[in-house]
């Protein structure tokens, strides 16, 4: 049978139109966009932490100041380093993968280097997560170490058109370096968190402390120890609303790139159409993997709100069927 992925061209247009906007993405300016935003995040981590914790140090221990930044510097740049090179080997621990064998796994295998082949990039390392829900995700810094997982569920429930179309819209991800922002993003939440966390437990053991020696510090304590309560209340909620933003807009343009890349955005449509429609075991992954699947396992997640993942899935179809 001829499938689309071998009537495709090696090479991806320039350029795609949002079917809800009508206009035109260059997918390069989005990969390189992607690839300075990943970097600019990095850096925005340590200088984040950086002032959280000079904020920590005029508030509580003003003589440590160093101390507390030095810390925070360590915790930022270790939290980016580790979702810089590691994130793909903690995704696929977190979801319980395992890897695929072209003997167990020929029609997977054969799949996704059909699509590789028209999406252009090298082809990923294959994994497989045995579940009877049907999801797949992506993971991987870079083309070059790209990750592709899908549930024995999704095997059994799609045709190869659907399949064909969910590998191309998780190859998507990998080729626009989708994936190392969200990764990034996702550290950036962690540690905030992370600090967030840090800083109250010191506050409950040593605040009483430091507020006994420091009753006559003046305002510009009050002030440090104001913005610290007003920062670590309102940064967790603000990377977080971020994160699920930039998590819904990636997975419309992956769906448009995927489209592309097998030429038959019905394919992909009719797979999100049985994924809609299953109403069997749900995945169980933890949160912190959630925002990298296919569709969201929590099917709320898959929604309008502020705090959902994914676009409701009604509307991801609707738009590849104006394609």
């Amino acid at each position: 049978m001829t499938t689309s992925t071998r009537s495709a061209p090696s090479r991806l247009p320039d350029a795609i139109t949002d079917p809800a906007t009508g206009q035109r993405i260059s997918l390069l300016d989005w990969q390189a966009g992607n690839m300075r935003a990943s970097w600019l995040l990095g850096a925005g981590v340590v200088l984040m932490l950086v002032a959280i914790a000079y904020l920590v140090a005029l508030a509580l221990e003003p003589g440590a100041a160093l101390f507390f930044v030095v810390i925070a510097v360590v915790v930022a740049t270790g939290m980016t380093f580790a979702a810089y090179w590691f994130s793909d080997k903690m995704a696929l621990a977190a979801s319980g993968a395992r890897a695929a064998t072209r003997e167990e796994h020929r029609y997977l295998v054969n799949v996704t280097e059909a699509v590789s082949l028209g999406a252009g990039v090298p082809v990923p390392r294959i994994f497989v997560i045995d579940s009877p829900a049907p999801n797949a995700f992506a993971t991987g810094r870079d083309p070059k170490h790209g990750v592709v997982a899908v549930t024995t569920g999704l095997l059994d429930l799609l045709d190869r058109q659907e399949l064909e179309g969910v590998v191309a819209h998780e190859l998507a991800h990998i080729r626009n370096y989708d994936i190392r922002f969200a990764s990034l993003l996702a550290a950036t939440v962690g540690a905030v968190v992370l600090m967030r966390d840090v800083i109250l437990r010191a506050m409950r053991f040593g605040g009483a402390r430091g507020r006994g020696r420091s009753s006559g510090g003046g305002k510009g304590q009050a002030l440090a120890m104001v913005a610290l309560v007003v920062l670590l209340i309102v940064a967790p909620i603000l990377a977080t609303l971020l994160r699920m933003a930039v998590s819904r807009r990636r997975e419309y343009l992956a769906d448009a790139t995927g489209a592309y890349i097998t030429r038959n955005p019905e394919g992909l449509a009719s797979a999100l159409e049985k994924l809609r429609d299953f109403s069997g075991e749900r995945l169980q992954v933890s949160e912190g993997v959630q925002h990298m699947f296919f569709v969201n396992p929590l099917a709320k997640r898959n929604a309008h709100g502020l705090f959902s993942t994914h676009p409701p899935i009604q509307e991801r179809i609707d738009r590849l069927r104006r394609v």
